[in-house]
């Protein structure tokens, strides 16, 4: 009998698989990136189907088989990345598709889950900080912070004391946004330079 696998998680993508299968790229707290199937996912009465959605966060139940792992159960589904703006969500697939490109498989990675966790909530509830004319500012900022604390957790980003301020630290903050805001320049380029150097 295969060992049962059970992990928060956030749903990065999924695609359709046959007739009704699907298969879904979480990132989980204990396995990393896992790319599982579902099977019959598709179908109305699946149990699975409503914890699949993008942005979707949950505890998910994962079986190893030989070749690949196996969505098995899906319970504890929280929305509330989905709450965003159009905006919104598009910074968090942007970020959701990137995670799908760097992090490489199954591994444990806690902390790398509890920033992805920070800055989507972080991404997700930017409205009302600030007036609409800087909101987008605000979110341009979390979204780059975000990108640099993944790129550190994931080894591609060179230490540099210009760095500190925005990997040394978990929480995300309107005070902290506005500091990358006004570092926005060499934040970008750092980011550009690390993402060439990984080769993905």
């Amino acid at each position: 009998m295969h060992q049962k696998h059970i992990t928060e998680g956030i749903v990065l993508g999924k695609r359709g698989v046959g007739e009704a299968n699907t298969i879904a790229f979480i990132l989980t707290r204990e396995l990393g990136l896992v790319r599982a199937k579902a099977v019959s996912a598709r179908r109305e009465a699946s149990k699975l189907r409503y914890g699949l959605e993008p942005l979707s966060r949950g505890r998910y139940t994962f079986v190893r088989g030989k070749q690949e792992w196996r969505l098995t159960g899906v319970d504890e589904v929280s929305r509330e990345f989905l709450r965003s703006t159009p905006a919104q969500s598009k910074r968090l697939g942007q970020v959701s598709r990137l995670l799908m490109r760097l992090v490489l498989g199954a591994e444990h990675t806690p902390e790398l889950y509890k920033t992805v966790s920070e800055g989507f909530l972080s991404l997700a509830h930017t409205e009302g900080h600030l007036d609409s004319s800087r909101q987008g500012e605000l979110a341009d900022s979390v979204e780059c912070v975000l990108v640099l604390r993944i790129l550190a957790h994931l080894g591609y980003l060179p230490e540099l004391p210009a760095l500190a301020p925005f990997v040394e630290d978990d929480r995300f903050s309107p005070e902290l946004a506005l500091q990358a805001a006004a570092s926005r320049k060499l934040l970008i380029k750092l980011i550009n330079e690390s993402l060439q150097a990984t080769g993905l």
